[in-house]
């Protein structure tokens, strides 16, 4: 019981030290998306049986493109006292056929905006592309599982942390005291310096601390401010309305 104590009183002075240490901090994440080579490989070991399917040589042609002729997607977060938002740089200008680099920005995080005030608590998701209509609405809370386990990512030493039943894996850096990452991810010690979250993965290309230049960060607006659930059920109404109720 007393270690349990402690350890969440250590827990609390951390998490403490970081709210304090990113009211004093600013500048630029950048990152590269790519499909998950694991994906990749699992796909590969699918194909042959695929293309035997009904519309099967269609269907590879069309994954194919997917999991290997994407190219890299680009994002950034832009942060400053506390204060992060997070968004895909590769332009959409592309060809309607293009469905490697569509699905790869989708995957990305397409037009979203994710938003995060740390010395708030408040975290929000924009969304313009789903229904045809602007909402904002709470990004949930995040429950990590923390390991012992540690790789060195650009010259910082990064810790593993997982959730959703090890679906979502996270490499953090506790010496960058930013408690974000990509496409939303937030809740760790510790700057998510890599990502894997379903068939993408992020890792860092840039970090710039504290640049010449002014960083700016907006809070999403122009949208329907909605809560999470009313956001569900209006996806779910929309789902309905294409493909009915089965």
């Amino acid at each position: 019981m007393k270690y349990l104590r402690l350890l969440i009183i250590i827990t609390f002075f951390i998490g403490t030290l970081n709210i304090s240490a990113q009211a004093n901090l600013s500048g630029i994440i950048s990152y590269e998306s790519t499909i998950n080579q694991k994906k990749v490989d699992d796909y590969l070991k699918k194909r042959d049986s695929l293309v035997k399917q009904k519309s099967g040589e269609f269907m590879v042609q069309s994954l194919d493109a997917i999991y290997l002729n994407s190219k890299p997607t680009l994002s950034k977060i832009i942060f400053n006292n506390g204060e992060g938002l997070f968004k895909v740089e590769t332009d959409l200008n592309l060809d309607n056929n293009d469905i490697a680099q569509r699905a790869a920005r989708i995957s990305a995080g397409g037009s979203r905006e994710y938003y995060y005030n740390t010395l708030e608590g408040t975290y929000l998701i924009k969304e313009c592309e789903a229904v045809g209509e602007c909402f904002i609405y709470p990004n949930p809370n995040l429950e990590w599982e923390l390991t012992q386990e540690s790789k060195q990512i650009n010259g910082y030493e990064a810790f593993k942390a997982t959730r959703s039943d090890g679906k979502v894996t996270a490499w953090y850096a506790p010496k960058l005291p930013l408690n974000f990452g990509p496409k939303g991810e937030y809740g760790l010690p510790g700057l998510i310096l890599e990502l894997e979250i379903g068939r993408t993965i992020f890792k860092v290309t840039k970090i710039e601390l504290n640049p010449k230049r002014k960083v700016k960060v907006k809070a999403p607006t122009n949208g329907k401010v909605v809560t999470y659930e009313e956001y569900e059920k209006i996806i779910e109404k929309a789902k309905r309305s294409v493909f009915g109720n089965n």
